[in-house]
């Protein structure tokens, strides 16, 4: 960049700024709110059938297959 063109653009940096950070605000708060209220989240309520040892003993051996 030539220094025509830094003085050109120094006039607009800080409202470039102000503008940058109230658009990245928007997206950072959805973020921001949404991670606090899904770690609120208990999922306590939601039953977990039982699971005999012949099942778990497959579902063990499928994941090592995959896994390698």
């Amino acid at each position: 960049m030539t220094p025509a063109l830094y003085r050109v653009r120094a006039p607009f940096f800080w409202r470039n700024m102000i503008g940058l950070a109230l658009c990245s605000s928007i997206p950072l708060g959805v973020y921001g709110y949404t991670w606090y209220i899904l770690n609120k989240d208990e999922f306590s309520d939601i039953p977990i059938p039982p699971i005999s040892d012949s099942e778990l003993a497959k579902l063990k051996k499928e994941y090592e297959e995959s896994k390698s």
